[in-house]
């Protein structure tokens, strides 16, 4: 976060336009915004873009859980040393969503409940096989206690939900309406009072056939959770609406082009490749539908201002906005390997461990045999030789585990959604030319060549802790590595000739004994 935080402190970085007007900014002017998963990445997105790129805003209050150290010490350290004047602004509250009543203080509730006028409700679970009580009470019940929250708040103009464009993943076509949920709130919180009764919680074949036909407990439980938005926006006077976005990635110019703080899509994969501990892969022609964080924030910022500003007629039904780059500017996992891959090799990371190479296969088998013999045996003696240094095993349990998600993997590889962003179209159709520029979000302007050369420097620098300087180390690892590579390659290639050679021999040594025993001078 350290470079976000300079990139706040330094005011001649506020936008790449800093003359005209902007209606967005002048719409968050005396805002005072209630944020909920404000430490995970996005959530940092938000905060940074709104105390950086809506000045005018009057306060933002942060929902964090308490923890041993103090949540304003945690969150806000570096900040504070950079750029003292923005914590006057910013309003930390301690309290949990899975709880009731979020163990909110009567202080702060009654602070919330007289100040804030938008609530962005960010904060979920995103543990694709956790526990079952946990997802549910965090992203079902927590988002009924915000609902809750606020109908009590005096001044709210619009409530945010924060979805997922997989939230109703069955679906191939995910088009900006509501669908009907897979449970109501009974049956969440029958399933949490089980799974909290039962020691290990319930199995995993107990929760494929609960979730049924969504794939996870993740998606499950957020479609729920819109649900209760959907049912909420009958019965209040404020505006509410359901944001779904796509895959979120590294950040494409803001603050920092390529920053990021997760490893999600298609990072995985590339990193694995990086250090060379991935050496096969699954050839994918699949759409996959990735968006760069800075501009999902903004996309959600300009609909927050869209809709209350030329949408106020809608109030009293839930909109839905999709967010995704699958039906105006597609690409698939081989092309942007490909657009990435060349700038790996030309930086690779001080950190990798073995040479950088993957054999790719169409063929979901043939795959599993590869992956057998590049990754299992290599990890069988890696732990040999950690057992013989009386070092802890793990290479084999780390293997085992990678494998055991691969079918989560081929599930979103091998699926081929549309997600129908017609909505938020609009949206960026009414945006002005500042906006446009200062919250850049429409993809149809989106370079995937610009964004993937820069994409690897982000996973190096701020995924793996690996600064640049350590480049000039890293090239020569790279050549060593490389160069062992093409030996063994070439041993391999001898190896096997000579085995075919021989082989190739002894079959033909029969005919040959054969045409000897048989040759007379008459014979020709």
């Amino acid at each position: 976060m350290e470079e976000i935080y300079k990139k706040i402190s330094n005011e001649s970085d506020f936008g790449p336009d800093d003359t005209g007007k902007s209606e967005i900014q002048e719409f968050f002017v005396g805002q005072s915004i209630f944020l909920t998963g404000s430490t995970g990445f996005l959530g940092k997105c938000f905060v940074e873009k709104l105390l950086r790129s809506c000045p005018g805003i009057k306060k933002l209050y942060l929902l964090i859980r308490p923890h041993k150290q103090p949540v304003k010490e945690r969150l806000f350290e570096k900040l504070r040393k950079l750029q003292p004047n923005f914590m006057s602004k910013v309003v930390v509250i301690e309290g949990n969503l899975m709880e009731n009543g979020m163990n909110l203080s009567d202080e702060d509730r009654k602070m919330i409940v007289n100040e804030v006028t938008l609530m962005i409700h960010n904060a979920s679970n995103v543990k694709f096989d956790g526990r079952t009580s946990l997802i549910l009470r965090c992203n079902v019940l927590g988002t009924k206690y915000m609902l809750d929250l606020a109908k009590e708040c005096k001044n709210l103009k619009c409530f945010s939900y924060i979805s997922t464009a997989y939230s109703h993943c069955y679906h191939k076509n995910i088009e900006e309406k509501c669908y009907p949920p897979p449970a109501d709130l009974k049956m969440v919180e029958d399933l949490i009072n089980i799974d909290e009764q039962t020691p290990n919680g319930l199995s995993d074949a107990a929760k494929n056939d609960i979730c049924y036909p969504w794939t996870n407990l993740y998606t499950f439980s957020k479609s729920i959770a819109e649900s209760l938005v959907e049912e909420a926006a009958k019965q209040v006077n404020f505006a509410c609406f359901i944001y779904r976005p796509s895959m979120v990635i590294s950040t494409y110019q803001e603050p920092i082009p390529s920053w990021c703080g997760n490893i999600n899509g298609p990072a995985w994969a590339l990193l694995g490749g990086g250090l060379g501990v991935l050496h096969t892969g699954y050839t994918v022609r699949n759409t996959m539908d990735l968006i760069p964080a800075d501009m999902c924030t903004n996309a959600l910022l300009a609909i927050t201002w869209d809709i209350l500003k030329n949408r106020k007629e809608n109030i009293g039904d839930v909109m839905v906005f999709n967010y995704g780059s699958s039906t105006v500017n597609p690409i698939n996992f081989q092309r942007f390997g490909d657009i990435v891959t060349p700038r790996g090799q030309e930086t690779p990371s001080a950190k990798m461990i073995a040479p950088h190479f993957i054999l790719f296969t169409p063929y979901f088998y043939w795959f599993f045999v590869v992956h057998i013999f590049v990754h299992f045996i290599p990890a069988v003696i890696a732990d040999i030789a950690l057992l013989i240094t009386r070092r802890k095993p793990r290479a084999v349990s780390i293997f085992w585990k990678l494998t055991s998600s691969l079918h989560m993997m081929f599930y979103f590889l091998n699926t081929n959604w549309r997600i129908h962003i017609h909505e938020t179209q609009k949206v960026w159709d009414r945006m002005n030319e500042r906006d446009r520029h200062l919250f850049f979000c429409d993809f149809r302007l989106f370079d995937w060549i610009t964004y993937g050369y820069s994409y690897w420097a982000g996973l190096r620098v701020y995924v793996l802790d690996d600064p640049m300087t350590t480049l000039p180390a890293a090239r020569k690892k790279y050549k060593i590595f490389q160069g062992l590579y093409e030996i063994f390659k070439a041993m391999l290639y001898t190896y096997i000739l000579y085995y075919s050679l021989n082989y190739l021999l002894i079959i033909m040594s029969p005919l040959k004994i054969y045409a000897l025993q048989n040759y007379t001078p008459d014979s020709f």
